[in-house]
């Protein structure tokens, strides 16, 4: 099983995943079909609490309790990558209660962002960044600014 590297990655995929309307013109402008695209809804909310603006693009400050909170209950595991800071996975535990969450269908909205990220976005974090700096909302935002 491989690690996500970073969390420059992880964050960005995070708000991709947070922001369809972002999401979808990210895909439409990566070459996704429109077809591929239909089913996200540009005009959903954002999940949870907004993002904002920071040096290397959004970022929740959270990310640090929440990952904390994650691998300290044996949800994701942590190591090292040479040379690229760190990697995080699932454990077997964090497996099995992605794999409940996946299969709950109110969550189908969410599984199909997932999907579409895995299959598009499976970019370095540096390569995302620079795509979500092509969105003026992000590359115009001040520091600290939340992002809508």
């Amino acid at each position: 099983m491989r690690y996500l590297e970073g969390r420059v990655k992880l964050a960005k995929l995070d708000f991709l995943l947070r922001y369809p309307r972002h999401l979808r013109r990210v895909l439409l402008a990566q070459g996704a079909r429109p077809d591929q695209v239909e089913e996200i809804d540009p005009d959903e909310a954002p999940l949870d609490a907004r993002m904002m603006r920071y040096r290397y693009g959004p970022w929740d400050p959270s990310y640090y309790a929440v990952l904390g909170s994650l691998i300290g209950r044996g949800l994701v595991e942590v190591a090292p990558l040479p040379g690229k800071g760190f990697g995080y996975r699932t454990s077997a535990s964090g497996a099995r209660l992605a794999s409940d969450l996946r299969a709950d269908e109110s969550f189908a909205h969410i599984n199909l962002r997932l999907r579409l990220l895995r299959r598009h976005l499976d970019k370095s974090g540096n390569t995302l960044k620079s795509y979500l700096y092509e969105l003026p909302e992000i590359a115009d935002a001040t520091w600290h600014e939340d992002l809508t």
